[in-house]
């Protein structure tokens, strides 16, 4: 290994701006996390890393990724088992492996190597669970990125596990079903948890969008979601969903996106921070006396480039006003 390459993987992360928004982050697209902090977020960490390790190495085994290595996570049924285990109420189970190594049936893609025995594997995920659960107690805004995973459903305890990579052998248990009354009850435990853990816990809910080319069946169970997620937020005060913010987040996580990234990525951390989208508008919006700014914004909105990727977008996602929202956002955001 090169100084060089020493040098890169054992630096110190760059300091946080002052007055950064504070956020903590379970499951969801590792590049969320990365965006976040790019955007300026200062993200709790439960379970830092080796200084020594490279990047790389340190992301293979999801260090970083998120506040804690949970996995992916994007299930509500999912994040209640979890937040359940931290506080002592469910016992872990783990998966045996042909060569006699054993997986954590709840985070199987943290560790595929599997880990020896089972006093190992147990010691593994309670010191998890520990940093999990002092978290969880300490943190002021949990973002939890929510999608539609593919689970198992144990037919005898009645939990969900994520199905495993390929390599992993998983028991013969069939698909969890995903019905608008399992999400209400998935989400009431959560709340519940997370309530008894730290009452003060602001919860900020994002739904992110399906997978590009999804099949009409994972549409309509994103659509479901973020029907309930909406639903959770009216009916309880601490509770944040809005379905701008889910379309900002989608459009930054999108590959080759026109949009400035870390323009959007500011914004998103101040959203999921607790900010008013009209109260942004209103801040950024330019100075209505400056002859230049007034001038720069009718420029902005008649440039013909600029009009045509609006149309486009659209077109192609059938959701003509929420484009539209989203380019006047950043917008007046990027005056």
């Amino acid at each position: 290994m090169s100084d060089e390459t020493t040098r890169a993987d054992t630096d110190p992360a760059p300091p946080v701006p002052q007055g950064a928004v504070r956020l903590t982050v379970l499951g969801g697209d590792p590049a969320f996390s990365q965006a976040l902090r790019r955007g300026g977020a200062r993200l709790d960490d439960a379970e830092p890393g080796p200084k020594q390790a490279s990047a790389a190495l340190l992301a293979q085994f999801h260090y970083g990724l998120a506040s804690a290595r949970a996995g992916a996570l994007g299930d509500v049924r999912l994040i209640a088992q979890l937040i359940a285990a931290a506080r002592g109420e469910a016992q872990p189970v783990f998966w045996p492996q042909p060569d006699g190594t054993l997986v954590d049936a709840a985070r199987p893609e943290v560790d595929p190597a599997g880990l020896p025995d089972l006093a190992t594997a147990t010691a593994y995920r309670q010191a998890h669970l520990r940093a999990l659960a002092r978290l969880l107690a300490e943190a002021e805004t949990l973002v939890l990125p929510l999608g539609t995973p593919a689970l198992l459903a144990d037919p005898d305890g009645g939990q969900v596990f994520p199905r495993p990579p390929a390599a992993l052998l998983a028991p013969d248990w069939p698909e969890a079903r995903t019905t608008a009354r399992d999400l209400d009850a998935g989400f009431a435990r959560l709340w519940a948890g997370l309530q008894a853990l730290n009452p003060a816990l602001r919860l900020c809910l994002i739904v992110l969008p399906a997978p590009p080319g999804a099949r009409a069946e994972t549409r309509a169970s994103h659509a479901l979601l973020a029907a309930r997620a909406a639903d959770w937020a009216r009916g309880t005060a601490q509770v944040r969903h809005d379905p701008v913010l889910d379309a900002l987040v989608g459009r930054l996580l999108a590959p080759g996106d026109d949009a400035d990234p870390d323009r959007l990525a500011s914004l998103v951390v101040r959203l999921c921070g607790g900010a008013d989208l009209l109260d942004l508008v209103a801040g950024a919006a330019p100075d209505a006396d400056t002859p230049d700014a007034a001038t720069d914004r009718k420029r902005r909105a008649k440039d013909p480039e600029r009009r045509a990727r609006r149309k486009a977008r659209a077109e192609a996602r059938g959701k003509t006003a929420k484009v539209m929202c989203e380019d006047e956002l950043l917008e007046a955001f990027s005056k």
